[in-house]
C-alpha cells in the first residue's frame, strides 16, 4: 500500500484567497521555451505540467514588464497580446489539480543592447559586480522609475486576467529591484539611493502599486534578495528589515532567495543553504516565507517544515531534472 510519510510538507496551507495543497513549491526556473517574442508555447506548457503534478504551487520563471527590462528569451506580460497564451498555461495547470503564480520582472542591468536595443538601465551606471563582461548601464532618471512602477502594476493587473492564483514580484538575483536594494550598484544621492529605507523605496513602491491594483485578497508574493554575497554589499541584517518593510506594505508570502547573479550560493554545498536566512526572517515577519537553496531529499524538506524554519520549500533544480520528484517524495510502497 501507499502512505505517507511527510506529513507536515503535505500540510495544506492558506494565504488569503490562494488554498494550497501542500508546501511544496516548484520555483521560478528559466526554460527557454517560449517564443522570441514571449509568447506561452505548447513546448512551454509542456514543461509546467509534466511537473504540476504533485506540488501544491508552482512559481512561473519571469515575465517582463517593458520591452526595456528583458533578459533573454522569456515570457512577456507587458501588453494585452500575451494574456490569450499565459490563459492558455493557468489552465493546463490548474487542470492537473495545482496552483500557479506568475513572476514578473525588469532585468535592469542585467539585459543588454544586444536584447532591448538601447543602452539597459539601472539605479546608477555601475556594472553588476558578478558580470565583468555586462555593460556599462545607464541611471535611470526619477520620471523613468515612475513609468516603472506604474509598468509593474499594469503587469500585475494582466496575471490577474489571465487566470493566475498570485503574482510574484523579481527582487533578487541582479535585477531592477535588487539592483535598487544593493549599496554596491545603488549610487543614487536622491531619495532612491543612500539609507536602507530609500534603497527599498522603490520596491515599497512597486508592492503598494500592485497592491492597489489587484486588490485586497489577492496574493503578493516577493522573491527578495536578502544579501548580495558580495564584500560590501546588502548584508543579512539590512535584507531582515527590508523584508519587513516589504510585509508591512502588502507583500503575503516572501520567497526568501540571494546573490547578485543567479539562484545558486556561491560555494555552497550544503542542502538548503538559503534556508537560515529565511528562517531569519521568518522570525520578524507575520506573513509565510518561502525556503529554497539546493533541496534535493523530501526528508530535508519535510523536516524544515516540521521544525517551523520555514513555512514552504521549494525544490528547483531535484524536479527539472526528474519531473516527478514529488509524485515520488509523497508516496512510497510499503
Amino acid at each position: 500500500m501507499y502512505v505517507n510519510i511527510l506529513p507536515n510538507l503535505q500540510s495544506p496551507i492558506n494565504i488569503r484567497s490562494l488554498k494550497l495543497k501542500n508546501r511544496l513549491v516548484l520555483p521560478p526556473m528559466r526554460s527557454r521555451k517560449a517564443s522570441l517574442e514571449g509568447h506561452v508555447t505548447d513546448d512551454f506548457i509542456k514543461h509546467y505540467t509534466d511537473r504540476a503534478v504533485g506540488p501544491g504551487l508552482i512559481i512561473i520563471e519571469h515575465a517582463y514588464i517593458t520591452e526595456f527590462g528583458r533578459v533573454s528569451p522569456q515570457l512577456g506580460v507587458c501588453d494585452e497580446k500575451f494574456i490569450k497564451g499565459l490563459s492558455r498555461l493557468t489552465d493546463a495547470i490548474h487542470a492537473k489539480g495545482t496552483q500557479v503564480v506568475l513572476q514578473i520582472s525588469h532585468a535592469g542591468c542585467m539585459s543588454s543592447s544586444k536584447i532591448i536595443g538601447t543602452t539597459p538601465t539601472a539605479p546608477s551606471a555601475v556594472k553588476n559586480p558578478r558580470n565583468a563582461k555586462a555593460e556599462t548601464p545607464r541611471a535611470l532618471e526619477k520620471e523613468e522609475i515612475n513609468e516603472i512602477v506604474q509598468s509593474f502594476a499594469n503587469a500585475a493587473e494582466r496575471v490577474v486576467r489571465s487566470g493566475f492564483d498570485g503574482v510574484e514580484i523579481h527582487n533578487a538575483h541582479g535585477f531592477l529591484l535588487s539592483e535598487f536594494t544593493s549599496p554596491l550598484m545603488n549610487k543614487r544621492s536622491d531619495e532612491y539611493g543612500g539609507t536602507l529605507k530609500n534603497r527599498i523605496r522603490l520596491s515599497l513602491r512597486v508592492v503598494k502599486e500592485t497592491r492597489r491594483r489587484v486588490g485586497e485578497d489577492y496574493p503578493i508574493f516577493c522573491r527578495f534578495g536578502v544579501e548580495d554575497m558580495l564584500p560590501n554589499g546588502l548584508m543579512v541584517s539590512e535584507g531582515i528589515q527590508m523584508a519587513s518593510l516589504l510585509a508591512e506594505a502588502g507583500v503575503d508570502i516572501l520567497d526568501v532567495t540571494g546573490g547578485m547573479g543567479g539562484a545558486i550560493k556561491p560555494g555552497a554545498t550544503e542542502e538548503g543553504f538559503f534556508i537560515p536566512q529565511a528562517e531569519a526572517i521568518k522570525k520578524t515577519v507575520n506573513v509565510p516565507v518561502i525556503g529554497v537553496g539546493g533541496v534535493v531529499t523530501p526528508e530535508f524538506a519535510d523536516e524544515v517544515i516540521r521544525k517551523e524554519r520555514v513555512d514552504l520549500v521549494a525544490v528547483g533544480r531535484a524536479m527539472l531534472k526528474d519531473p516527478l520528484w514529488a509524485v515520488k517524495a509523497f508516496n512510497t510502497l510499503k
